[in-house]
């Protein structure tokens, strides 16, 4: 592997163990807030959410020290961290708003989902197989991740609604047939692109 090319997937390991790492501050605020909740599906989420950015970091560092790097890197720590503690400061402003926090979490692996897409292409396109397969981990976990939100917020926004004193109609159901109903729309495109 020359020396560039070594540069380069480590640079974009590292970025993606800094955006886990700092994201995971955030999720572990969130947790913390939801403890006293009476939201178990969130509460399981963010549980879930929680295990897995941690084996994520655990796999990111070991690459990246395979490959010769490290993942402490003082600017990229103190840009993640700006990030990382906007999105603590946000779960922190509503802690009673479950259904708000995981919405703020569902966003969040929004970008760690990208940022596994970049690095799947990366090391694909320069031969890592390893990286790759990581990768690739990295960006089925984020997917399964976004679904299960999917499939709790509408009981989330229901209950919370419901606690406010809102005559809210059960629609679950609904908003889960919506949400298949689009991505399959969007999924024959998506295979056509290959």
């Amino acid at each position: 592997m020359t020396e560039k090319r070594t540069a380069t997937l480590t640079t974009y390991i590292t970025d993606m163990h800094a955006l886990v790492n700092h994201g995971l501050r955030a999720i572990d605020l969130i947790a913390q807030n939801l403890k006293g909740e009476h939201h178990p599906e969130a509460v399981a989420a963010v549980v879930d959410i929680q295990r897995t950015l941690q084996g994520q970091l655990t796999a990111l560092d070991a690459r990246a020290q395979a490959l010769g790097g490290k993942t402490t890197q003082p600017i990229k720590d103190a840009v993640a961290a700006v990030t990382g503690f906007a999105a603590g400061l946000i779960a922190a402003v509503r802690p009673e708003e479950a259904a708000k926090a995981i919405r703020d979490s569902y966003t969040y692996l929004s970008h760690v989902a990208i940022g596994y897409l970049m690095l799947y292409t990366t090391a694909a396109g320069l031969a890592d197989r390893e990286t790759s397969v990581l990768a690739e981990q990295g960006y089925r976990d984020a997917a399964r991740l976004v679904i299960l939100i999917d499939k709790i917020m509408p009981v989330l926004v229901t209950q919370e609604l419901r606690e406010d004193g809102l005559p809210m109609a059960e629609v679950s159901d609904e908003a889960h047939k919506m949400v298949v109903q689009a991505w399959q729309r969007e999924s024959p495109g998506m295979s056509s692109a290959s």
